[in-house]
């Protein structure tokens, strides 16, 4: 029986539906694995900001370690964690702690504001003085609505 408004075609092709199915199915393949990968990446950032903020505040407790021990105070303010000097009898050079990660792109958003603890603790019991520098380092990350925060403790006899 042959029809005459009936005709065979063959085209060779997709068609419309065939292609919007498959987008469909690549979304839904593909979206959560670029999800994955972004929350992937964020975490990558907190923890190079975290080891950075470790090492900043490590820092600073080595500044104190090379110091006297009478000259080990309590600091008025913390802008001189900016720029530290150090001396001894036949050197004197000085540290940049603000231009930490200042070389390299990616680090330009990272502001590090330390705060420093130096409290005194003696026993007629010990034979030594003791003086424990806590130093607590904050930074801001844009994905992030509070500020984060680490503390390290370092404990410097006398000597």
């Amino acid at each position: 029986m042959n029809i005459w408004f009936y005709k065979k075609i063959n085209n060779k092709g997709f068609s419309f539906i065939e292609i919007a199915i498959t987008c469909i199915v690549m979304a839904v393949i593909f979206v959560p694995i670029f999800t994955l990968l972004s929350k992937g990446n964020e975490g990558t950032i907190h923890n190079r900001n975290e080891i950075l903020a470790r090492e900043y505040a490590a820092n600073i407790i080595a500044y104190y370690n090379l110091k006297q021990y009478d000259e080990i105070k309590q600091p008025n303010s913390d802008d001189y964690l900016k720029s530290i000097v150090l001396e001894s009898e036949d050197k004197k050079f000085k540290v940049d702690l603000s231009d930490l990660g200042k070389n390299f792109e990616a680090f330009k958003n990272l502001n590090f504001t330390p705060k420093v603890n130096i409290e005194e603790f003696s026993s007629d019991n010990w034979a030594y003085k003791y003086k424990f520098i806590s130093v607590t380092v904050e930074w801001k990350e844009s994905n992030k609505p509070n500020p984060i925060k680490i503390t390290m403790t370092g404990m410097i006899p006398e000597r």
